[in-house]
């Protein structure tokens, strides 16, 4: 079995140095292209779950993981 973790993609607050906490902030147009970048680096990969919290930052990253080869999501 092989588990990837990956952090949500960057945000206007990450550049700010700020703490985001539980605080629901969305990711940038940085943060977009970096979850595209890591969806495509997983396109040769088997797999059969993504899960994250239900913040903006990780759902939508996610989301574009998840949207190549349709992964199921689950929302935590």
């Amino acid at each position: 079995m092989k588990l990837f973790l990956t952090r949500h993609g960057q945000t206007d607050w990450n550049i700010a140095k700020k703490i985001q906490g539980k605080t629901d902030i969305k990711l940038n147009a940085t943060g977009i292209r970096q979850a595209e970048n890591t969806r495509e680096k997983l396109l040769d990969e088997t797999i059969d779950l993504i899960i994250s919290s239900p913040l903006k930052r990780t759902k939508k990253t996610a989301e574009i993981i998840a949207t190549r080869k349709k992964y199921p999501h689950y929302l935590r």
